[in-house]
């Protein structure tokens, strides 16, 4: 079964140029912790004014803005080099440990006091399991605890979003925000605030990273030297975000840049809710004071929390919030909804020869976006190198030495949500993914799994490979491998769409039905993209900043 799955799947793609691509370059205009004693400042240098109590604040603002993450930092920089006058307001704290700025500690962050800890409801596409839903609590949010991974995907994901919004017109802002390693081009960016290192521009990657990329070209997948390029499938090295072997965060790379500008963030600060008058966003209520904002409130709490705080302000589905006693400013019943998130397999795993080589980076130095059989087409599947012995505690023990190879699902077909718990401002949402609520999304696990194995088994790992641990007797059948998926799946941390452009926001990201408020940040997105998320929320809050500029 496996050799017809690989056979559908791969393709010498390094023949198969979408023409489409080339019309956009050419439209293109230009991982408990132990905390280090030692800590950096996110904006230190910067033109950032750092506040630590609401009564530092100015009397007045232009511009507000909810919280300092990937879409907060973009547009705190743009707004503030444009000279208006602008207040960030964070939950998170500004110190930074040993452990963000070192990409090999990335694992160490997810759970620890810089992670809101979010959890999902029970799945019962999992068999009831409750999954981690690790959201950034510090400045730079999630920017700073992820695994730094900076992927722009396929242009078809993005060809699928209304007009305005499309590859064409994102593609200036991916540039815009990046200095990229390999320099800039029709498709990379030279010179903007973000650093991006592709490990192609790198000696020191890890030998069974080269394995795998060795055993992919030996199934005949084609190896792109740029994933963020022209070619934006095949097997490839890892780009990070990463400046001279430090995590360069969206804090690090936004505010870290700003002189000579008026920009406060107000730190360890939770908002509790929107201010709405008239029909109007005036401001915010953080415990006990009122912000106001002169133009408007920029809510870029992310996918799960900017959703939380319009439904805890009476805007979203009526008769939710009435139940929960909540006065409806506005019924917006999207609200909330069309929840989207990639799930991973962690993992196809082996027990190695010899000790691996840790990693310099993020422990995936290579990976392999698979083709779709339609080269227009986005992918399916993601498969990464992990050259740590993870997998998940469901699944079983792993000693070392090993290795193991993911698998993500890159294009889902379950939709889920975040709705209310309560009214109480300060209790999370119930965040329901609803994973494998669609029977294709097993299907494509099985398929992704299956390439995985065929792909570890290749001579090429002969030199590492000892033994495949998992699924090991599981994979046998696929009625097996199912079994093996459910407990072996997880979430790849990337939710979207509960604040869709074209049912809560239009098209320039203005909540519909109110003045005075946009949401710009990853709920926005009316589909998930073919990538890990971040490189797209900078992209958008970049246009974004554009059109909160025009007026």
């Amino acid at each position: 079964m496996t050799s017809k799955i690989s056979g559908d799947l791969r393709g010498d793609f390094a023949n198969q140029r979408i023409n489409r691509r080339k019309a956009l370059a050419a439209a293109a205009v230009g991982c408990g912790m132990a905390l280090s004693n030692v800590a950096r400042s996110a904006v230190a240098a910067s033109g950032v004014r750092i506040l630590a109590s609401p009564e530092q604040l100015h009397s007045a603002y232009d511009y507000v803005i909810v919280g300092a993450g990937s879409s907060g930092c973009v547009l705190a920089h743009r707004l503030g080099l444009a000279g208006r006058r602008v207040l960030v307001v964070e939950a998170g704290g500004q110190a930074k440990p040993a452990a963000i700025a070192d990409p090999t500690e990335w694992p160490k962050l997810q759970g620890s006091q810089f992670d809101w800890r979010y959890l999902t409801v029970p799945q019962p596409g999992l068999g009831g399991r409750i999954i981690r839903c690790p959201r950034g609590k510090v400045v730079g949010g999630s920017s700073a605890i992820n695994a730094l991974g900076y992927h722009r995907g396929h242009p078809a994901a993005y060809d699928r979003w209304p007009e305005g919004w499309r590859a064409m017109d994102l593609l200036p802002y991916f540039k815009r925000a990046e200095t990229f390693s390999g320099g800039a081009s029709a498709w990379r960016g030279g010179n903007g605030p973000l650093h991006v290192l592709s490990l192609a521009d790198v000696t020191d990657r890890n030998p069974v990273a080269s394995a795998f990329v060795k055993a992919s070209q030996d199934l005949g997948f084609s190896m792109t030297p740029d994933i963020g390029g022209e070619v934006t499938t095949g097997v490839g090295w890892q780009q990070l975000n990463i400046k001279r072997r430090v995590r360069d965060d969206a804090a690090t790379a936004y505010l870290g840049s700003l002189e000579n500008v008026t920009v406060d963030l107000l730190v360890d600060a939770e908002v509790l809710g929107l201010v709405i008058e008239g029909g109007r966003c005036i401001g915010l209520r953080l415990a006990e004071h009122l912000v106001r904002a002169g133009s408007e409130v920029l809510l870029c709490a992310g996918a799960i929390d900017s959703p939380r705080l319009l439904m805890l302000s009476g805007i979203g589905p009526a008769d939710q919030l009435r139940s929960l006693g909540i006065p409806v400013v506005l019924d917006l019943p999207d609200v909330g909804r069309h929840l989207e998130d990639h799930l991973l397999v962690a993992g196809v795993a082996y027990a190695a020869r010899r000790e691996v080589p840790r990693s310099h980076y993020n422990h995936a130095d290579a990976l392999l976006y698979v083709p779709h059989t339609d080269p227009d087409d986005s992918p399916n599947h993601l498969l990464m190198c992990l050259s740590l012995p993870f997998v998940l505690p469901s699944v079983g023990p792993l000693p070392s030495p090993a290795y193991v190879l993911v698998s993500g699902l890159m294009r889902p077909r379950s939709r889920g949500s975040v709705k209310l718990a309560s009214g109480n401002p300060r209790v999370p949402a119930l965040i329901d993914p609803n994973y494998i609520s669609e029977p294709a999304d097993l299907d494509l696990l099985v398929e992704g799994v299956s390439l995985a194995r065929e792909i570890g088994a290749g001579a090429a790992f002969a030199d590492w490979r000892a033994q495949e641990v998992y699924p090991g007797p599981e994979g046998t059948n696929t009625a097996d491998m199912r079994k093996f998926i459910l407990r072996a799946a997880d979430s790849f941390h990337h939710p979207v769409g509960t604040c869709r452009i074209g049912a809560v926001v239009d098209e320039a990201l203005r909540v519909k039905g109110v003045t005075g408020l946009r949401v710009i940040d990853a709920s926005v997105f009316p589909g998930i993209p073919q990538a890990l998320i971040n490189a797209a929320t900078i992209a958008v809050a970049e246009k974004a900043s554009d059109l909160v500029l025009s007026g």
